[in-house]
């Protein structure tokens, strides 16, 4: 075995997506997540990996997670963009105060490697210039966005002070199996399990909303590489450096799927940043990562994974 990592917020869609890859890499897996977490997406490896169930904001549980630990994946939050703004004090108290307390434990363990799943799609808030590189100002317009931020800050003081070795990815719009349709975020399952259902289709604003997407597979590829390499420069834009408009995605679906699917566009949302392309130049060079797999191409693997599992986004097996 290449040494042993633990994913924290191991159960959701990145996460198992994320602890499949590795042991498929050849490296031993923990999982902690909360108690009782729904383990469908873990279904066909669980045997696999070690499950260490507890609660992230407490110091003893995580403690108890880190031992015999060489590489830690920060995967988890417990707000999305759309509900932090509602009780940013929650999100200072369940994902920043948490966050810094698992850096000082990591230095405790002497943990090899941290790597953390920030937001490209927050942490710049209004863009000055597309797309948008690791430099460009950071002016997070939701308290999701800021907590991402401040978090990064943590383990940059960390990494300069006490040599904690960590990279940051600023992650886009991640898609693909496994992502849950009937939830708050993540638009393309979303649609896709309203258009199949021949359910009204609700979209924010008018549609013209641009984000970069990326596939699992592709997001998955660049995390196991971070501990694989020497990551310099600690903050790495992780997208397709492409940008989508949401109405050119509900075209698509229209045409694949559902031609006739009926679509209710409503008022758009403050926090909405109106366009966001990562530019992922650095993340290139750095990781060499080649033939990421395009918007049409994932599309299509998720219709026929939606078709596959009786269009609810999960495992028939589940």
């Amino acid at each position: 075995m290449k040494g042993k990592c633990l994913v924290i917020g191991g159960g959701g869609f990145i996460g198992s997506h994320l602890a499949e890859g590795l042991l498929s890499d050849d490296y031993e897996v923990r999982i902690f997540d909360i108690s009782n977490f729904d383990k469908r997406n873990l279904i066909s490896f669980i045997h696999k990996v070690e499950i260490c169930e507890g609660d992230f904001s407490n110091p003893i549980d995580i403690a108890s997670a880190l031992r015999g630990i060489d590489f830690v994946y920060h995967l988890v939050s417990s707000t999305i963009p759309s509900n932090s703004v509602l009780n940013p004090s929650y999100d200072i108290e369940s994902n920043v105060i948490p966050s810094i307390i698992l850096l000082q434990q990591c230095i405790q363990a002497s943990i090899q490697k941290i790597v953390f799943i920030s937001s490209g799609g927050t942490v710049y808030g209004i863009p000055e210039h597309l797309p948008l590189s690791e430099s460009h100002p950071s002016n997070p317009i939701s308290s999701y966005g800021i907590a991402k931020r401040t978090i990064e800050s943590y383990i940059s003081l960390y990494n300069k002070l006490w040599g904690l070795n960590a990279c940051i990815f600023r992650l886009s719009n991640p898609y693909g199996e496994r992502q849950n349709p009937l939830g708050k975020q993540g638009v393309i399952p979303i649609f896709l399990h309203k258009a199949f259902r021949k359910e009204i289709i609700q979209v924010w604003g008018n549609g013209e909303v641009i984000r970069d997407y990326i596939y699992i597979n592709d997001v998955t590829s660049a995390l196991i590489k971070a501990i694989k390499i020497e990551t310099p420069e600690l903050v790495y834009n992780l997208g397709s450096g492409v940008g989508t408009s949401i109405n050119h995605i509900l075209d698509f679906i229209k045409e694949q799927v559902n031609p006739s699917v009926k679509i209710n566009y409503l008022e758009s949302r403050d926090f909405d940043v109106p366009e966001n392309v990562l530019d992922i130049t650095l993340l290139l060079k750095r990781f060499e990562l080649k033939n990421q797999i395009n918007l049409e191409t994932g599309l299509s693997i998720m219709m026929k994974h939606f078709q596959d599992n009786g269009y609810i986004g999960v495992n028939k097996e589940s």
